[in-house]
């Protein structure tokens, strides 16, 4: 329970920071750069690189897969409650992203970490390459199927490929696969990376409190209940019965379902905004589900 109590006033300071002016939300672009192109990359190559060696990679290659499954059911069980609900197409298109889409990332990370430490932290970082691909490709397809802004130029690819976090997995995995070790690197490089590493948690929950906005929740607070009852009650069964079938169990398992666990990802107000869905529904999801989160995971990792 500690661990998120110290994410909550972590998360809080950067509202307050907020708050006071002391930053202002335009600069949670600014800490979002420097996590996913400086930070984040270094955690991500120093844990694989610590952790993983090549006998364990098929295991922890199911982890991206399961989370890549879990999210496109989840947007189809968004899709599903939408058009019972006879959304119009934006809203339906919105609602599709912030029942589909975790944090597995932002959120994921501190939480993990916090629960399991290193070796739980190694295995997030597993399923967030799942989540990123998921991401990527639900959010393109749902913007462009649903949006009012179909014309953009960008490429899931180019994007995949622009993704920092993402390169540096498949790279160290790469690297692990030809029996490469954190001992194969100079000390200095190393003693680098740590230093950069150490910044990833604590910049990430600035800009997650530089991004939540109380005020957005009233513009949708339905839909903010009908995303954390997918999001955490639904998506954490489907991954519980994915683990069975494809023999995942322990650790492994218990990070697995705590990341189909997380709230709704921020990406999804990305592709809102870029397709022209629904941002006011998405914005209040996002917020709703984050808040929840943080008193029904630490209820979750006491479950299992």
């Amino acid at each position: 329970m500690d661990i998120m109590i110290i994410i909550v006033l972590l998360i809080l300071t950067g509202y307050l920071s907020k708050y006071f002016n002391i930053l202002r939300e335009s600069d949670r672009t600014i800490l979002n750069n420097i996590v996913v192109y400086i930070a984040m990359p270094s955690t991500i190559f120093l844990t694989i690189m610590k952790n993983v060696s090549p006998v364990d990679l098929p295991q922890f290659l199911k982890l991206p897969f399961l989370i890549f499954l879990t999210f496109v059911i989840c947007g189809f069980i968004g899709y599903l409650i939408g058009r019972f609900l006879k959304l119009n197409r934006e809203s339906l298109g919105g609602l599709i992203l912030v029942c589909a889409l975790g944090n597995t990332g932002f959120l994921g990370y501190p939480v993990i970490y916090g629960f399991y430490g290193t070796e739980g932290l190694t295995r997030a970082i597993f399923c967030d390459m799942g989540s990123v691909f998921a991401s990527l490709l639900i959010g393109t397809y749902i913007g462009i199927k649903f949006g009012k802004n179909k014309n953009s130029d960008k490429s899931v690819i180019k994007e995949l490929l622009k993704f920092p976090p993402l390169m540096t997995g498949v790279i160290s995995i790469t690297l692990v696969f030809f029996g490469l070790s954190i001992g194969s690197f100079p000390e200095f490089f190393i003693k680098t990376l740590n230093y950069l590493s150490n910044a990833t948690i604590p910049l990430i929950m600035l800009s997650l409190g530089l991004s939540l906005s109380p005020s957005s929740a009233k513009f949708g607070a339905i839909y903010g209940v009908i995303a954390s009852i997918v999001r955490m009650g639904i998506a954490p069964l489907i991954v519980f019965v994915l683990s069975s079938i494809f023999l995942i169990d322990g650790l492994d398992k218990n990070v697995l379902i705590l990341e189909s666990a997380m709230p709704s990802a921020m990406m999804s107000l990305v592709f809102s905004v870029l397709y022209g869905l629904d941002v006011k529904l998405v914005a209040s999801a996002c917020f709703i589900t984050t808040v929840v989160s943080l008193m029904v995971l630490p209820i979750l990792q006491g479950i299992l």
